[in-house]
């Protein structure tokens, strides 16, 4: 579950990160999104309760929000503000202040996140937004807190 959380919320910062600007950012990148939990699975853990992520230009950098149900009666919320250049970025609530994620920009409609916890690389998140702009589908790759690799799927609905 946490893996797929982790996932969703590179899912969506990626796609905003990875642009040179936000201002270069495809417009369907910005807005809220829910994800389906229907089409998200992960290969270890469970998908969230529920979770909503919260994109927005913010000058040449983007904020986004997550507010996650873990469905075990715990819940989290994220903000990070992030240039567009590729550097490490710090996540505020997050719960292991050594995470790091940083952004780049694959193609018009795909973005890579990276997150790293004391420098080294946990997870690789590859973001792709719908020709609609409807939906954005994730692939999130990397080794869990337990030291296991897992791979999550996740897809947000544009609210």
């Amino acid at each position: 579950m946490r893996n797929l959380v982790v996932a969703t919320v590179a899912l969506v910062v990626g796609l905003s990160a990875g642009l040179a600007g936000a201002g270069e950012i495809n417009p369907a990148f910005f807005g809220t999104w829910k994800l389906n939990t229907e089409k998200s699975k992960a290969d270890t853990g469970q998908t969230p309760k529920s979770q909503t992520v919260t994109l927005a230009p913010h000058g040449d950098r983007f904020v986004v929000t997550f507010e996650v149900d873990n469905g075990d009666g715990t819940k989290t919320r994220t903000t990070r503000t992030a240039a567009l250049d590729g550097k490490d970025v710090v996540v505020e609530g997050i719960s292991n202040p050594a995470a790091r994620e940083a952004y780049t920009s694959i193609d018009d409609r795909t973005i890579q996140r990276v997150v790293k916890l004391n420098g080294q690389i946990r997870n690789t998140l590859k973001l792709t937004v719908a020709p609609d702009g409807k939906t954005v589908a994730t692939i999130s790759t990397g080794t869990g807190a337990d030291g296991n690799p897992f791979r999550a799927t996740s897809v947000l609905d544009k609210q």
